[in-house]
């Protein structure tokens, strides 16, 4: 078995897990305060999922279920990729925290920002929302975890 996988406290990763979908949740509500007008525009109707928009109007409560969900399990992940990052980032808490967050962030602009620009018909404007955004929830989420799991 792999070395660094016998270090990890699940209690820890679901700490973090926890603390991530709280902070993102409030994140993303602030944001959709900021970006509704977005999700309301007929000429964007066809790239929303039937999941969140089944029909005109607010997402169904199944909706924010599986966002919750989701959420908390992509803050255990997030603990778990810094397990086993954590021997090649450099020491203390802000440096550590810091090149954690430019990793993920880094991670998130070229594998999401990028191809949804070029793959899909979005405005430029909520991509630029949605990048504030992740950068908010990521850099936070670093020092969250760095302080939780260190």
């Amino acid at each position: 078995m792999v070395k660094w996988i016998h270090t990890i406290h699940w209690g820890k990763i679901f700490l973090v897990g926890l603390l991530y979908t709280i902070f993102s949740v409030v994140v993303r509500q602030v944001e959709l305060i900021w970006t509704m007008k977005y999700y309301v525009m007929p000429q964007y109707t066809g790239v929303w999922s039937k999941l969140m928009m089944p029909t005109a109007g607010p997402p169904p409560p199944e909706f924010m279920i599986v966002s919750t969900v989701s959420s908390f399990v992509v803050g255990m992940s997030l603990a778990i990729m810094y397990y086993y990052l954590r021997e090649y980032l450099p020491k203390g808490f802000w440096r550590r925290s810091t090149y954690f967050a430019d990793l993920l962030i880094a991670t998130s602009f070229i594998f999401f920002t990028l191809p949804c620009y070029l793959l899909f018909n979005l405005p430029a404007a909520l991509l630029g929302y949605w990048f504030v955004s992740t950068f908010v929830t990521l850099l936070v989420t670093s020092l969250f975890i760095v302080k939780v799991v260190s």
